[in-house]
């Protein structure tokens, strides 16, 4: 049970620094090319497009706003698998159409 507890708060702290890096962002308070920024997965970085988004996007909108915003590439089936494994465990993701993702409804909470 704690375990699950455990996890869950990580979970919260993890939503939590990505709206704040999406914040900080848009704020221009830290650069694009942040040491922090760079250390962030790809996954994140997948998270923090769904979360500005607000709303789920293709797998081809995700890489290219990962490419202009982030400046990183994306590697369309690596990602896709990622995705997929992280869906299929139950985590973060959802796939809502063919290669459309969004964050899980429970995420935000």
């Amino acid at each position: 049970m704690m375990d699950t507890f455990e996890k869950l708060l990580e979970l919260q702290k993890e939503l939590l620094q990505a709206q704040l890096k999406t914040i900080y962002r848009y704020q221009q308070k830290i650069p694009l090319h942040d040491k922090q920024l760079k250390r962030t997965s790809k996954l994140d970085i997948v998270e923090n497009i769904l979360l500005s988004a607000d709303q789920p996007l293709h797998i081809s909108k995700i890489i290219k706003i990962a490419q202009d915003d982030y400046q990183v590439t994306l590697e369309r089936d690596s990602i896709v698998s990622a995705l997929i494994k992280k869906i299929k465990a139950g985590i973060r993701f959802v796939k809502v159409a063919p290669n459309t993702f969004a964050l899980k409804k429970d995420h935000h909470q």
